[in-house]
């Protein structure tokens, strides 16, 4: 038996139930996606917050009740709002990572003071920004439009799709896409790319949705070593057998749900980021996050209970729902 295998029953019952809830309209609303801007501004937006968008464990501001994702999302909004130099022609400006790292150190900072800032590996992720901007300034004028527009809204393009394209940078050169999906994601929710080939879209995966799947059932983990590792949460060297079952179990949801791939993350994400995570909702009868973001996302009319919990099979038995993500030193995801 492998290691780690996909449950297609489990899988299909969870798609079941997504088929009946849809997201709320609000959420592709937000300021995030419907600021105004040219499309370049916008995609620079999308494109720089991916690429710098992984393991933001500590990423918070506390007096903003801003946590993760959403102080992302807020720090980038209020550089546009401010005129960010990454922001201006970039045939013009220094885009040296010194300076993204001063920059970076002063948003995701508590009112400015950089000494309070709680992103972390500001060094990291600085120089994957000055590598895309210095490809963008050396070969497209310094258009980052320029330099998606090449692949034609292909993900693959003989070399010149976006997976191809962004895929060679050191802030997307994950195997399995993920930040790369993230930003398509990201730039499709707000209208300023189309993909042409949505077959060959890899679904976002990151830790919250490895560890609701397994959790849930859809993935299996056969392996009572790899069982033991995951829940007492010891290092691992590598995730990739589980990133890629929890891919394919993501593949099984969506065409059952009739919800698009890109949708999943919509699902999954806000619910292992808020109901599925330290305490879950099934035994604690709370969210972690106030308010919750699951709730925020997905239209429901109340949230007393997790949707899921009628055939998850973490939620009546230890075994599954003790289960955590891997523990994994990676700029993946």
């Amino acid at each position: 038996m492998d290691q780690v295998s996909v449950n297609d029953t489990q899988c299909r019952d969870i798609g079941l139930i997504l088929e009946k809830n849809s997201i709320r309209p609000s959420f592709y609303d937000r300021e995030f996606l419907s600021f105004k801007a040219d499309r370049e501004t916008k995609l620079r937006v999308y494109l720089f917050s991916a690429a710098i968008c992984h393991q933001t464990y500590s990423l918070a501001s506390t007096g903003k009740n801003l946590y993760g994702w959403d102080f992302m999302e807020y720090g980038f909004l209020q550089m546009v709002k401010t005129g960010s130099f990454l922001f201006d022609n970039l045939n013009t400006v220094d885009c040296r990572a010194e300076k993204i790292r001063k920059q970076l150190a002063v948003v995701f900072s508590e009112n400015g003071d950089s000494k309070t800032c709680t992103l972390d590996n500001l060094d990291e992720r600085s120089e994957m920004l000055e590598e895309i901007c210095n490809v963008a300034k050396t070969n497209f004028e310094g258009s980052i439009s320029g330099l998606l527009d090449q692949s034609g809204g292909n993900l693959y393009n003989s070399g010149k799709g976006i997976y191809e394209i962004l895929g060679k940078f050191k802030g997307f050169n994950d195997p399995l896409k993920k930040k790369i999906t993230f930003f398509l994601k990201l730039a499709t929710d707000a209208g300023v790319f189309k993909v042409n080939d949505p077959a060959n879209v890899v679904p976002i995966m990151d830790y919250h949705m490895q560890r609701v799947l397994m959790r849930m059932g859809c993935v299996e983990i056969n392996d009572k070593q790899l069982h033991s590792d995951l829940i007492s949460r010891k290092p691992l060297d590598s995730d990739s057998i589980i990133r890629e079952s929890c891919i394919e179990a993501i593949k099984t949801i969506a065409e059952v749900s009739g919800h698009g791939i890109l949708k999943m993350n919509d699902f999954f994400w806000p619910l292992g980021r808020s109901c599925c995570n330290e305490n879950p909702l099934c035994v604690s009868n709370s969210c972690e996050k106030s308010p919750c973001t699951f709730f925020t996302m997905v239209d429901l009319k109340s949230h007393e209970s997790c949707i899921f919990e009628k055939v998850c099979k973490g939620s009546t038995d230890e075994y599954y729902r003790k289960l955590w993500q891997p523990v994994v030193e990676t700029n993946f995801y």
